[in-house]
């Protein structure tokens, strides 16, 4: 049981290490991030994952962050019933309707449990 958690832990392990050895920076999403200039003095490449991107600063970044939730956080629900209510009769009291009174009320025992 114990070489079985080693080699799973092994291989997980491996596996991991592997996603960041061939993780290719040309599949992160375009953005506006900061400019990299810098190079590296070894191999002359970029030392950023997104080169000559421009500043997250402008107009429409603010107003793009302020309108991103809107959507999500705005309740709009509507329920057609309660344009049923015209008065409300108070906490744990049923309100009064427009269909009220108009169904009639059987008491029990009056027609439902007639025994012949």
């Amino acid at each position: 049981m114990k070489g079985i958690g080693i080699l799973l832990g092994t291989v997980g392990a491996s596996c991991f290490a592997l996603s960041l050895v061939f993780a290719n920076p040309g599949m992160l999403p375009k953005h506006p991030g900061y400019p990299a200039a810098g190079k590296s003095p070894v191999t002359g490449q970029s030392l950023a994952n997104d080169p000559g991107q421009e500043n997250a600063m402008g107009p429409g970044t603010l107003q793009a962050s302020q309108g991103y939730d809107d959507k999500a956080a705005r309740n709009e629900t509507k329920d057609v019933n309660n344009a049923r209510i015209k008065k409300s009769m108070g906490a744990g009291l049923l309100p009064e309707t427009d269909t009220m009174n108009t169904v009639a009320i059987n008491p029990a025992g009056a027609t439902s449990t007639v025994i012949k």
